[in-house]
């Protein structure tokens, strides 16, 4: 891994984190396996082709990210081969989003328009145009509860007789939340543990630290072979608790994925990971230390909001719940629980711990 790679993601992490992640073959191929087992068997990860491009337009990319891939994929019928699209949508939103459905069958079809556009420039004949099947996930990371249906006709004022023609597409919806703990690691690979560590994101810190360990004990049944993709899920998981765990609990967390690493070698190069990113967020708050003050008057201003939102909605005064949301200064983090006390029905849905 290249170190200004290194140093983009913990400074992009939010935006960058997942997309980096799952860039890699052998760690899609565990992300589908949680997600779609049969389907994922089927694929031929070694001529799999990221497209570096994507579909979603400027307005949803501060909530959304998007990763199109090319694969070969076995049909276990009659053993032919086929290429078809994989399509990841990674939904960074924290709420629930009605109109998913229409969204991703907008973003399949420009998706097959690029095919057509590619058909006519190489001038095919009609008759011969054969489109690609696409696989489409929706990769949700929030902890709100979707219950809702991914389905065109839920948004439509729909007589009987026009049923028929709504379309229908199939989208395999993950909600990381939402699954069971023992259906990530179903099989056993490292991106299933990883993403129970991703799960525990609002636990309490031993509950976190629980995941923590029996994650780093299979991360380190990877063999030398494998060791640069241990080294990628483990600087994920150092600047995932960088980025979603408090300032207060960080050294103590830190401190148990290095002791859980057995091997004196490895535990080195974690070591220099936690550095390279202490020196990424230094040099970071130095490039923007003009801006602090501005960047603490907006935090203020998000703290105010949200204790104004809870004392309206739910009667919440008391001094250990403003306590808990003035230590928190995070944008991303006082944004989302924003959302959450507008939208949840009780002050529990909100998910504000008291310390």
């Amino acid at each position: 891994m290249e170190y200004e790679e290194l140093i983009q993601l913990v400074r992009e992490f939010p935006d960058r984190s997942t997309k980096w992640l799952l860039g890699s073959p052998e760690n899609l191929r565990g992300f589908l396996l949680a997600v779609v087992s049969d389907i994922a068997q089927g694929i031929d990860y070694t001529r799999l082709v990221k497209l570096e491009r994507t579909f979603i337009s400027e307005k949803f990319r501060k909530r959304e990210a998007d990763m199109v891939f090319t694969a070969p994929f076995i049909d276990e019928k009659d053993g032919t081969t086929r290429e078809i699209i994989i399509f990841l949508l990674i939904e960074h939103q924290a709420s629930v989003d009605p109109t998913m459905t229409f969204r991703v069958l907008y973003y399949l079809t420009q998706i097959w328009n690029t095919q057509r556009d590619e058909f006519e420039s190489r001038e095919l004949p009609l008759h011969q145009w054969r489109f690609n099947p696409i696989l489409p996930v929706v990769f949700y990371t929030g902890s709100q509860r979707w219950d809702q249906l991914l389905d065109m006709s839920q948004l439509m004022e729909l007589p009987d007789s026009m049923e028929h023609y709504v379309p229908k597409i199939e989208i395999e919806f993950f909600n990381l939340k939402a699954t069971p703990p023992e259906k990530l690691v179903e099989w056993d690979h490292p991106i299933g543990w990883v993403m129970r560590v991703m799960q525990k994101e609002d636990a309490t810190k031993e509950e976190f630290k629980d995941a923590l360990k029996s994650t780093i004990e299979h991360l380190e049944k990877l063999s030398i072979e494998e060791q640069a993709n241990w080294g990628k899920l483990i600087y994920f998981i150092l600047a995932f608790i960088h980025h979603r765990r408090s300032v207060a609990e960080r050294s103590e967390l830190l401190k148990t994925v290095n002791t859980a690493i057995a091997d004196t070698n490895r535990r080195k190069e974690s070591e220099n990971m936690v550095k390279t990113i202490a020196q990424a967020l230094i040099e970071e708050g130095e490039e923007t230390g003009e801006k602090r003050g501005e960047k603490r008057g907006a935090i203020g201003a998000k703290q105010d909001d949200l204790i104004m939102i809870l004392r309206e909605r739910f009667e919440v005064t008391q001094e250990d719940i403003v306590k808990k949301i003035r230590s928190i200064n995070r944008i991303e983090e006082l944004d989302k629980l924003i959302k959450r006390a507008a939208t949840s029905s009780t002050f529990e849905e909100v998910g504000i711990r008291k310390k």
